[in-house]
């Protein structure tokens, strides 16, 4: 499906769920990660959970100005963790 024919709301699960995945292979836990940016945890849920109104807006004004390349490039990315990198790296 085009990214412009999805629904907002999809976005936003989707785009949490990697940002989640993006966590996890950082090795971050959500208190460390809202911490680190000086937000509550409860937003970092809600952003995982695809909840977030600011991120909403974001997508919204990206869609505008199509500037979605950068959102397309996360929501194409793979989930592949660290250790299975490595392993890929260092198999011989």
């Amino acid at each position: 499906m085009n990214f412009f024919e999805k629904l907002d709301g999809d976005i936003l699960v989707e785009l949490g769920e990697k940002l989640k995945q993006v966590r996890k292979n950082n090795k971050y836990s959500q208190q460390f990660l809202a911490d680190k940016i000086g937000i509550s945890r409860r937003l970092i849920i809600d952003i995982e959970a695809g909840k977030g109104t600011f991120l909403l807006i974001f997508i919204k004004l990206l869609k505008v100005y199509k500037k979605t390349d950068k959102l397309l490039e996360i929501l194409n990315s793979s989930s592949i963790s660290p250790k299975e990198i490595y392993l890929k790296e260092h198999k011989e």
